[in-house]
C-alpha cells in the first residue's frame, strides 16, 4: 500500500504540458473505457437484441433498433468526452471551456434531433393509430403531415443551436428572426394559409364530409364531396362526371346546401317547386291542389308533403309544394312526380304555355329577366 501511495503521490507531482499526470492518465482511461463500451454496445448488445427481434413477426422492433443503433454509440462517445472535459476543466481557460461546453451541448442536441428525425415515420404511424379511435376527421387530415413537421422541427432546432455556437448569436435573436421571416412568408402565402384555416373550420363545424351531396353558391348542379384537403375540396359533378377543385375559403365563405345532413336519423332529400298557372279559375286551383295531394299519397316513398296556395302574381296563380323522399330512388320518383303533374294539367285542360314549374328559383329569375329584356 505504501508503494502504491508513493507512486500516486509521484504522479501527482509530475506534470505534462502543465497538466497533472494522474489526471491526464485518468482522462485517458475514461476515454479508453468509452471506446471499449461503444464497441461493446455495437458488437454485443445491439446484435443480441437484433437476433431476438428477428424471431418476431412484427417489424416495429426492427424499426426501433434501426433508430437507436447509431445514436446509442454516439451517446456513449459524447458522455465520454463530457467526462474528460470535467476532469481537465481546471486546466482549460474560461473561453475555451465555454466553447467546449457549447460544442458538447450542440452534439447532444444534434443527437436528440437525429433520433427524432429518424423516428418521425414511426411517430406518424403511432399518431395514425391513435386517431383511429377518435370521432373527428380533422386529425386524420393532419396526421400525414406530422412526420414532416417533426423532421423540420429537428433541423430548425439544430440550426438555431449551431448558429448560437459558431456565429455567437443568441437563441432569442434567432427565434425573433425566424418569427419575422414567418410573418413575411405568412403575408406572402396568406391565401394558402387562409385555405388551411378554412379546412379546420370545415371539419370542426361539420359543414360537410366526404361522400356528402351538396349544392354550392355560384355553381349550378349537384355535387358529391370526393375529398377534403388542406387547401381545396374536390367535388364530383353528378351532371358532367367531372371533378371540380374548390378552394376551402370559397366553400366556407359561400353557402353550402348539404343534402346529406338531416334533421333527424331519417335520411331525406327534398322534391320541391312552385306552379305558376295563368288564367285558371278558383275551382281549377282547388282541384289542382287536391290533385297534387292525391299524387303524393298515391306514390310510395314520400315521407312528408305540404301544398300551399300562395295567392296571385299578376295573372298567375301560385301553388307551392314541398316533399321529402329518401335518397334511394330519389331521381326516379322526382321524374314520375313531374310527369304526373303534367298529366294533371292536361286533364284540367290547361295549355302547357300557361304553366311554369319552378324548381330552381335563382335560374328562373335570371331567365325571366332575360325574357323581359328580349
Amino acid at each position: 500500500m505504501d508503494l502504491l501511495e508513493q507512486i500516486w503521490n509521484s504522479l501527482g507531482e509530475i506534470s505534462i504540458f502543465g497538466l497533472s499526470a494522474y489526471k491526464l492518465l485518468f482522462a485517458f482511461g475514461v476515454l479508453l473505457l468509452t471506446l471499449i463500451l461503444q464497441g461493446f454496445i455495437a458488437g454485443v448488445i445491439i446484435k443480441s437484441i437484433e437476433s431476438l427481434a428477428s424471431n418476431t413477426k412484427s417489424d416495429l422492433d426492427d424499426q426501433l433498433i434501426a433508430i437507436i443503433k447509431e445514436p446509442l454509440g454516439w451517446l456513449v462517445l459524447i458522455a465520454g468526452f463530457w467526462s474528460v472535459h470535467i476532469i481537465l476543466m481546471e486546466y482549460i481557460s474560461p473561453q475555451l471551456n465555454k466553447i467546449i461546453t457549447d460544442i458538447i451541448g450542440l452534439a447532444a442536441i444534434a443527437l436528440v434531433a437525429n433520433v427524432i428525425y429518424r423516428s418521425a415515420p414511426l411517430l406518424g404511424q403511432l399518431l395514425k393509430y391513435l386517431t383511429i379511435h377518435t370521432e373527428t376527421d380533422l386529425d386524420d387530415l393532419l396526421v400525414p403531415y406530422f412526420p414532416r413537421l417533426f423532421r423540420i422541427a429537428a433541423i430548425v432546432v439544430v440550426c438555431i443551436k449551431g448558429a448560437e455556437v459558431f456565429l455567437g448569436a443568441s437563441a432569442g435573436a434567432l427565434i425573433g428572426l425566424l418569427g419575422g421571416a414567418g410573418v413575411a412568408l405568412g403575408l406572402l402565402f396568406k391565401d394558402i394559409i387562409y385555405d388551411w384555416c378554412c379546412a379546420v373550420i370545415i371539419y370542426t363545424d361539420g359543414l360537410y364530409r366526404p361522400g356528402d351531396w351538396i349544392g354550392v353558391t355560384g355553381l349550378s348542379g349537384f355535387f358529391q364531396v370526393s375529398e377534403i384537403g388542406l387547401r381545396t375540396t374536390k367535388l364530383y359533378s353528378w351532371e358532367w362526371g367531372s371533378i371540380i377543385k374548390m378552394p376551402n375559403s370559397r366553400m366556407v365563405g359561400g353557402i353550402v346546401d348539404n343534402w346529406s345532413q338531416d334533421r333527424a336519423n331519417v335520411e331525406e332529400w327534398g322534391i320541391t317547386g312552385t306552379l305558376k298557372i295563368d288564367g285558371i279559375t278558383a275551382d281549377q286551383a282547388e282541384r289542382i291542389i287536391a290533385g297534387l295531394d292525391e299524387i303524393f299519397k298515391s306514390m310510395e316513398g314520400f315521407l312528408e308533403h305540404y301544398i300551399m296556395f300562395l295567392g296571385l302574381e299578376g295573372n298567375a296563380r301560385k301553388i307551392k309544394y314541398v316533399s321529402y323522399h329518401p335518397p334511394a330512388g330519389y331521381g326516379r320518383t322526382a321524374n314520375e312526380f313531374h310527369l304526373r303533374v303534367m298529366k294533371l294539367m292536361e286533364k284540367e285542360g290547361i295549355a302547357a304555355q300557361n304553366v311554369f314549374i319552378i324548381t330552381d328559383q335563382e335560374s328562373y329569375t335570371k331567365n325571366m329577366k332575360m325574357a323581359i329584356k328580349n
